[in-house]
């Protein structure tokens, strides 16, 4: 079959046109490996002129322990597929689909074609079902041992106040009430645990000043509250968005922290509270004079169960849902501590003043 030039050069536009309207990144390398064509896509995907990227070696940009085994396929006319990961300019990690077609002994090619299909979206969700998992694994592992201690102890409790005189029933009372105390917290942090999980982002009005007061009512016993000092400020006149749920989660575990690992041998212990709320982000810091944490602990009191001491009782999940639930928020925490002087909470959480309210 004869085309004209005419004809040859119509195919070539349209074949561009189809390339360059792609999402795909689509390179053309010669016999030497070097680029020699790329697709303007790459400037959306990398933010990279495609006129700068011409003459480079296409393998200066693989792991090189991948290196080898495509050289190998390519050696043997196989068509590859593979995956790779590229960094952005700005440190992302993308992730590709690579179909490659050997097409150096073509007349007109000589050289090799690199499809390369975006599927980081696909690969984050993986990522994100794997580490969902794993977690479903551990907490179920540690809620089965958890709940079974508090559980044994109440029923054992209980055999030893039937047998008992109505006088020590009072006492074995008391400890049956520890026990389901313990219980109902374990299954509060797992109800938070989940909760955070699955329940999709909302937006709404929060009043900080009402939801502070009524979590330190709720948190705070009345003897603790005649021996820890409690000081809180709102500065700021703008109004903040976000999702009531999750701030009220963050609020509830570091305030609960704070309480539960005070200094017992200090004459004055407190804590004091800041909030600074401004149209782009509300900043919270909690600060306290408790036992504080040891240096070496610090990069790990976010982790799942961990716990830094046996000072109080707790599951160690409380501020892994923090950390969880602001990242969710796109937020940040940080955390200065210095064991027996103590530690101070700097949390930020973006402000949605200006965003729609979710159509629900």
């Amino acid at each position: 079959m004869v085309v004209d030039e005419g004809g040859k050069m119509e195919n070539e536009v349209l074949f561009k046109e189809v390339v360059e309207h792609s999402g795909d990144i689509v390179i053309v390398t010669d016999r030497q490996f070097l680029i020699r064509y790329i697709s303007s896509s790459v400037r959306k995907v990398f933010d990279v002129d495609p006129v700068a990227l011409l003459g480079r070696n296409v393998f200066s940009y693989l792991n090189p322990e991948k290196i080898q085994g495509w050289k190998n396929c390519i050696a043997g006319k196989q068509p590859l597929f593979d995956e790779v990961t590229l960094k952005t300019r700005d440190g992302r990690q993308l992730f590709f689909d690579v179909h490659i077609s050997n097409l150096i002994d073509h007349y007109q090619v000589q050289g090799l074609v690199l499809k390369l299909h975006d599927v980081t979206g696909k690969k984050i969700k993986e990522q994100e079902l794997l580490r969902s998992n794993k977690q479903l694994d551990q907490v179920i592992y540690k809620t089965t041992h958890d709940l079974k201690a508090p559980v044994m102890s109440a029923l054992g409790l209980v055999d030893l106040a039937e047998k008992s005189s109505a006088e020590d029933q009072a006492h074995y009372l008391q400890m049956i009430r520890k026990s389901l105390l313990k219980l109902d917290s374990l299954i509060g942090e797992m109800y938070n645990f989940f909760r955070n999980e699955k329940l999709v982002l909302q937006r709404s009005r929060i009043d900080l000043h009402a939801m502070l007061k009524e979590e330190l009512e709720n948190l705070i016993s009345p003897l603790e509250e005649n021996i820890i000092s409690v000081d809180f400020e709102i500065s700021g006149d703008h109004q903040f968005f976000s999702d009531r749920v999750r701030v009220q989660t963050v609020i509830t575990n570091i305030l609960s922290n704070a309480i539960k690992y005070y200094d017992r041998q200090k004459t004055k212990p407190f804590i004091k509270i800041s909030i600074s709320v401004n149209p782009d982000i509300c900043i919270l810091k909690v600060e306290d004079n408790g036992i504080g944490i040891e240096p070496e602990y610090q990069n790990r009191i976010f982790d799942l169960f961990f716990r830094a001491t046996d000072h109080a009782q707790g599951t160690g999940l409380g501020l892994f849902i923090v950390k969880d639930t602001i990242e969710k928020l796109e937020g940040t925490i940080d955390v200065q501590s210095t064991p027996g002087s103590g530690t101070t909470f700097l949390i930020r959480i973006p402000n949605q003043l200006n965003q729609p309210l979710a159509v629900e």
